[in-house]
């Protein structure tokens, strides 16, 4: 920062954007400094990226913005924007929010006692925890800014003043002319943030949900079944689980299981998949519902969900992993529930669900169920979470072990036993691989008998 200011000098600068937005709220500064730049920024960004070490590229180059990012391993970004003709007060009159509409010259940051420019009560309406719009045309200019004050709302714990909020539900329907990858971006914000289920209760509320996500615009009412309730307490119970990875909810798992909802395996991070998979897990009920004998049916809703889900995400520019992923967890979210219902989970078995659910994907399949179970019940499973656990043991202290080198090849159990190439090879491999990790078989000798006793079994 101070060598944004050194290079300055006389030069018309100001810090502008979240980051005095997020020092009027008092949260942590995010990694990211927005500046307004009277003169020519193309050099300005030059010159910071020179003294930083950095790099700097143009990020619009129709708008003149551009982008400092530091090469020392620090993820801090610097965006440099032209300052309107008509100075500050006009810049910060073009801004969204009221508490993104203050700013402060790059020459007083450092000075004691310095307050921000605050034209339009930044200040007062951060402490007030609220989002203002600026003017009633925010809107028009850029209508995203509609779904960036519902996921504003639950990123920072703020409250939509009913004034915007009633604007809002009156410039709804200029959301179609934003971008598709604009809207994924925002949704993507949205369901990373605190209170995802609040902020969908937002776009109901808002009317923007008709708007960018008309499939699931009746989910109130489908055929008197009150489709959003249940997966919003799907959500919340997500939520819930992800705040509570602690030893006592998954003793011995909680801190891999962090990790895990933290790592980025493609597009999006885990958390931000299984939040998705939560809220859209149903999504497939509304298209396979029927009655039968009186009751409400939903057979084939998991396939049809599965199948369903992907115009959707496809139409909002999601990666091809993000969007098979979501499909994947959809197809297959209940899948836990008929593991739960074998009255034997042999180590075969548990191989098998893991495998077939990509290894790691297994993981929040488990999660999923839980939370599933618990937005159902009202209550915690007890017998599913005993599962959750078994199955959590399994994948951490035996599945994803090192796996010693084979006893048997294939080529040795097709020379040894006579067995000619084909399914019944990995069939034996299987059930060694099994026996082995059970620690049922240690030698050679020992497969070697364990499978005459097996072959002789079959009258094979």
């Amino acid at each position: 920062m101070k060598e944004v200011v050194s290079v300055a000098g006389d030069t018309e600068v100001y810090l502008v954007g979240g980051a005095l937005r997020n020092l009027a709220l008092g949260v942590p500064a995010a990694p990211d400094y927005d500046f307004a730049v009277k003169d020519d920024i193309a050099a300005f960004a030059a010159e910071v990226a020179a003294r930083l070490g950095g790099a700097h590229f143009a990020l619009d180059a129709e708008a003149g913005v551009f982008r400092v990012v530091l090469k020392d391993g620090a993820k801090v970004t610097l965006d440099f924007t032209p300052l309107s003709p008509g100075g500050i007060d006009e810049d910060l009159g073009k801004r969204d929010f009221t508490v993104n509409a203050m700013a402060i010259p790059a020459r007083s940051l450092f000075s004691p006692g310095s307050l921000p420019i605050d034209p339009f009560g930044g200040i007062e309406d951060a402490r007030r925890r609220v989002i203002k719009a600026v003017s009633e045309t925010v809107f028009d200019e850029d209508p995203l800014r509609m779904l960036r004050a519902v996921r504003l709302s639950r990123q920072y714990y703020l409250d939509i003043t009913p004034d915007t909020f009633s604007l809002i539900k009156k410039k709804a329907g200029l959301i179609g002319k934003s971008s598709p990858e604009r809207i994924r971006d925002e949704i993507t914000e949205l369901f990373l943030a605190n209170g995802t289920a609040e902020g969908i209760e937002l776009l109901y509320g808002t009317g923007l949900v008709n708007e960018i996500l008309p499939e699931i615009s009746g989910w109130a009412s489908v055929q008197g079944y009150d489709l959003l309730r249940h997966t919003l307490a799907t959500l919340k119970e997500a939520e819930s689980l992800l705040a509570g990875l602690s030893q006592y909810t998954f003793p011995g798992f909680s801190e891999r299981l962090r990790e895990y909802f933290q790592r980025s395996e493609g597009q999006l991070s885990n958390l931000c998949i299984f939040k998705l998979a939560a809220f859209f897990h149903d999504f497939g009920k509304p298209y396979a519902i029927s009655r039968e004998e009186g009751r409400l049916t939903f057979i084939g809703h998991d396939t049809k969900g599965a199948e369903g889900i992907k115009g959707l995400f496809q139409r909002l520019r999601f990666s091809r992993k993000t969007v098979n992923d979501l499909s994947f967890f959809i197809k297959n979210h209940h899948r836990v529930f008929m593991l739960a219902a074998l009255k034997e989970r042999s180590f075969r078995a548990k191989g098998h669900y893991f495998r077939a659910s990509g290894s790691s994907g297994g993981l929040m399949l488990l999660c999923l169920a839980l939370a599933d179970a618990r937005a159902t019940r009202g209550s915690e499973d007890a017998e599913l979470y005993s599962v959750v656990l078994d199955m959590m043991s399994f994948y951490y202290g035996v599945y994803t072990k090192k796996k010693p080198k084979p006893l048997l090849t294939g080529q040795e159990i097709m020379d040894t036993f006579g067995v000619a190439e084909g399914p019944l090879v990995g069939e034996i491999i299987g059930e060694l691989n099994s026996r082995v990790e059970q620690g049922l078989i240690r030698t050679k000798r020992e497969a070697k008998s364990h499978i005459r006793k097996w072959l002789k079994e079959r009258d094979l």
